[in-house]
């Protein structure tokens, strides 16, 4: 009996899990493949799930609507490449000038909460089946997590990489760094409203505040991943589920929900220090 009511608990973490996924990916691809700390991948989130409601709410195709959730966020991430590559803003400023005016591009779109009601969700088809919704959350983060690593192994995907590394190597290759920039800025910001747009089906509702910490969760996720360090764009689902399931032990010792995001803040503080401590014992047995 034990079992079977700690098993939705079970199946929650992993779906919360692979929907954070999708923002670890987007923070992995612009923070540590790009050296880009893009705050804006917090407010595409948001504009993702802005427009998926309000597509949704307008009776649009539930996969319709994720696809105009990821453009409007891809749209949104070439706004933060260009104001950093053409106008020479801060990489931190750009995003946080274009966070902020996503915020009220969002609020404007799908107002401050709104629920679905009986609209029509990608989920509509499973018939409120948990297993069901689990398997697709699943699909679709493995799918987008192997495109990615597909696309890496490209030229394109390398030039992208070698741009995070050394940008005279890409422009003495007769490549674009801003173009490259921007590139990797669409896609994390795509992934990120792809999340939102995903959890606005899965939650049944829309919360212009929905957004407010996502960024520092996803980082938090990111570095769990970087710890099993495998591939990263599969480890993120593993970082992304790792950290559900911290929260949700959090919950289950009946910690104030008012506590998690000091508890996330913690965590990344631990992790910095847990990292600092291999690459010392790394350090000492090379130098042994």
């Amino acid at each position: 009996m034990y079992m079977l009511s700690f098993l939705p608990v079970v199946v929650g973490i992993l779906e919360r899990g692979f929907i954070g996924a999708f923002i670890v990916m987007a923070i992995y691809l612009a923070s540590r493949v790009m050296k880009f700390d893009d705050f804006s991948i917090e407010g595409t989130f948001g504009l993702g799930g802005a427009v998926v409601a309000w597509s949704l709410l307008h009776n649009t195709n539930p996969w319709l609507a994720l696809l105009l959730g990821c453009i409007a966020g891809g749209i949104s991430g070439c706004i933060t490449g260009l104001l950093h590559t053409k106008l020479g803003l801060n990489k931190l400023i750009a995003g946080i000038v274009v966070t902020t005016m996503l915020f009220s591009v969002s609020i404007n779109i799908g107002g401050a909460n709104v629920a679905l009601g009986n609209a029509p969700t990608v989920f509509s088809a499973l018939h409120n089946s948990s297993f069901a919704s689990l398997i697709l959350l699943a699909s679709m983060a493995l799918a987008v997590a192997f495109i990615f690593i597909w696309y890496m192994k490209t030229e394109s995907g390398f030039i992208l990489k070698s741009t995070g590394i050394n940008e005279q190597f890409v422009t003495s290759l007769g490549k674009s760094v801003p173009l490259y920039i921007t590139l990797s800025l669409i896609m994390a910001n795509a992934l990120s409203a792809l999340a939102g747009g995903i959890f606005v089906q899965y939650s049944g509702f829309f919360s212009a505040f929905g957004n407010v910490g996502i960024l520092i969760a996803a980082l938090a996720g990111c570095m769990i991943a970087e710890l099993i360090a495998i591939n990263m764009f599969i480890m993120a689902l593993f970082g992304s589920i790792i950290y559900q399931l911290i929260i949700a032990i959090t919950i289950e010792l009946q910690v104030e929900p008012s506590w998690q995001k000091l508890i996330t803040g913690l965590l990344i503080v631990v992790i910095l220090v847990v990292k600092k401590l291999e690459n010392k014992k790394i350090k000492g047995s090379v130098a042994a």
